[in-house]
């Protein structure tokens, strides 16, 4: 409680209760013990699952010692991620939740948005799987053209303003990416 609110008296036990607990104000989001799990829990379950999944990326050539290979990243990645989720499960054990009051409360829409974000990733995974077309002779990369649309559907979604966001930000991005990973690296998308 801040020096500006005032002292439940002692009879008052609903003002008591929520003095202990911590309410904030209506419409800010109060601490939550169970959004803290569910949260750590199913951290630990997505990373756990990376860390399947980078393990049984298949190799054509073992890497010599000395080298990496291709599950080197993803694996150390899911690692780090599923430790430091680890660590956000036992916080939220044996600490008090934390406080939300910094949050701002939930805005209209935001389900809306996070519903079409997961749809457009999506899309943006089946479109990647195909690999590449023929069309008119020639051979188009998908990656490219998929991710700087889906970049361009992220910034749409949540409110990029004018056309310089849309060209400097999904087409470099995009190119940039295929270059890196595609080109130099050989990496196949």
């Amino acid at each position: 409680m801040s020096s500006t609110e005032p002292i439940p008296e002692a009879g008052d036990l609903d003002a008591l209760k929520a003095a202990d607990e911590g309410a904030a104000a209506p419409g800010k989001p109060s601490a939550s013990r169970r959004l803290e799990l569910v949260t750590a829990i199913g951290a630990c379950a997505v990373f756990a699952i990376a860390l399947y999944l980078a393990r049984s990326i298949p190799i054509r050539m073992e890497a010599t010692p000395g080298q990496i290979d291709a599950r080197f990243w993803p694996t150390t990645l899911a690692v780090i991620g599923l430790l430091f989720s680890l660590a956000r499960l036992v916080v939220s054990l044996a600490s008090a939740p934390e406080s939300r009051e910094d949050l701002d409360p939930r805005q209209a829409g935001g389900l809306t948005k996070v519903f079409y974000t997961l749809l457009a990733t999506v899309l943006f995974i089946a479109l990647w799987s195909v690999g590449d077309v023929v069309l008119a002779g020639y051979r188009i990369q998908i990656f490219p053209v998929a991710m700087a649309l889906f970049l361009a559907v992220l910034l749409a979604l949540h409110g990029a303003r004018g056309w310089k966001a849309y060209v400097f930000f999904p087409i470099p991005l995009a190119v940039g990416t295929f270059l890196l990973f595609g080109t130099l690296l050989r990496i196949p998308l």
